[in-house]
């Protein structure tokens, strides 16, 4: 991760490059780089094509061929007044700043002109010339000649635009970072960590890492997510019957092991079935998470039994989705009360370090990780096609144990102090991260 000033040197290097290799100003390779995504072989391609058609697309034909210096009057032979054809005042030509293009137009509009293009954003950066119709860029040389004051917010926009624009980099999406997110590989695959605000995040799209979900899945599942024709709004009530007594039950914790404080029925907050039937007894120790099209509508093919399958089919999915994206707000807010915890437990501990006690974050952390990659699995296995069983299979299987593990150590986590065992707990955690590994590792070696 870099500062924001650390990136600045980058673009410069890029536009030397390209001003040496193609012979034009620098203001023109910073507008083509622009408009190329900062790629210069792309740039190169095309420039070499047709290079006065790549010049006059995109506004700097004039620049390039030095039909005059933005930072000297048009013309210094005479001292005649010339009149602004924007404030029709009459100027001295000292006072007149023209474009590469030859249009002219007095300091005090020039200034006004720029200051207006600045405050309305970033897209300050592709203003063109004040004369209608014609489209030659106005660079930073029009700005450092006549509103030097306002050059460094439009080198400001200048180095927002490389970033977003760029296909190597990426801004940090923590709230108020400024650091930026390099590859030096083409299509920035991976997660980055900012170092300044240990914000994670998914290179390629800037959404938080969503393993083993792909960015384009990711975007079809929030898409159909949004979609009101599929709504899960009402399955996903904050309340669920007891499956035994019917009262009603507000989930306020992580762990999907509810208790009924009428009845003390245990069941799963997922499907409902009593939790004694999740043990390595009956099994497997975490079935649901498994969709079986065959419980759907059985063997009617009609569209209305299609359309029903698939509404099943997604709900499944989302109901789990959306349990685990829960259970990571909740796990969330338990790191914040963490520390407290630590704190007493250190207390109520003889001769304990603080390094005696960090197991409880690091067992926090972990259990935010690990609902984070659950939530995607299920994402992911929504999309997985129908001729790849054997593999579902397989993938369900690290699901699961990843689940079961998962959902152990957020019961582990969630006990008073008192009754809290440090190796079990340190235990527990290692076995998750491994557990979640494992299933990350199966996707990404093709689920072979």
């Amino acid at each position: 991760m870099l500062q924001s000033t650390e990136i600045l040197p980058v673009m410069r290097k890029r536009v030397r490059e390209v001003t040496e290799v193609l012979d034009i100003p620098a203001s023109a390779a910073s507008v083509l780089l622009r408009e190329h995504k900062w790629l210069k072989e792309s740039l190169y391609e095309k420039f070499y094509n047709d290079p006065e058609k790549i010049q006059e697309k995109y506004g700097v034909l004039g620049r390039c061929q030095s039909v005059c210096k933005p930072s000297i009057p048009l013309s210094k032979k005479s001292s005649r007044k010339r009149e602004c054809e924007i404030c029709y005042e009459e100027n001295t030509a000292e006072n007149m700043l023209a474009m590469p293009c030859g249009h002219e137009f007095c300091r005090g509009c020039w200034h006004g002109f720029i200051e207006c293009a600045i405050n309305s954003g970033p897209t300050c950066v592709r203003v063109t010339c004040p004369e209608a119709g014609c489209n030659e860029a106005v660079t930073e040389e029009e700005v450092a000649a006549c509103a030097p004051d306002l050059l460094p917010k439009f080198q400001e926009y200048q180095l927002r635009s490389f970033v977003e624009v760029n296909s190597m980099t990426r801004w940090c999406p923590g709230p108020g970072c400024n650091r930026v997110a390099m590859s030096n590989i083409s299509g920035l695959n991976g997660v980055a960590c900012c170092d300044g605000c240990d914000t994670s995040f998914c290179l390629r799209c800037g959404s938080e890492p969503h393993a083993p979900a792909s960015c384009n899945e990711l975007n079809r599942w929030n898409e159909k997510c949004r979609n009101e024709s599929e709504t899960a709004n009402w399955i996903l009530a904050n309340t669920k019957p007891c499956p035994k007594c019917s009262s009603r039950i507000e989930k306020n914790q992580g762990c999907n092991h509810m208790n009924c404080q009428q009845c003390k029925h245990e069941f799963c907050w997922i499907c409902l079935a009593p939790w004694a039937d999740h043990g390595a007894n009956t099994g497997g120790y975490y079935k649901c998470n498994k969709y079986d099209p065959n419980t759907a509508i059985g063997d009617d093919q009609s569209d209305a039994a299609r359309a029903k399958r698939e509404l099943d089919k997604y709900l499944h999915y989302y109901k789990r989705f959306h349990a685990h994206a829960e259970a990571q707000k909740f796990a969330k807010k338990q790191l914040k009360d963490t520390e407290s915890r630590m704190v007493l437990l250190q207390e109520s501990t003889d001769n304990s370090t603080w390094a005696d006690v960090e197991f409880l974050k690091s067992a926090v952390e972990q259990l935010i990780e690990c609902r984070r990659v659950l939530k995607y699995t299920y994402t992911f296995a929504y999309y997985m096609t129908q001729d790849r069983s054997n593999q579902k299979e397989r993938f369900e299987h690290h699901q699961e144990m990843l689940e079961k593990f998962t959902e152990k150590l957020s019961e582990i986590t969630e006990k008073p102090l008192g009754e809290m065992d440090r190796t079990d707990v340190v235990n527990q955690t290692r076995v998750v991260n491994r557990f979640m590994k494992n299933i990350l590792q199966y996707v990404e070696d093709g689920m072979e």
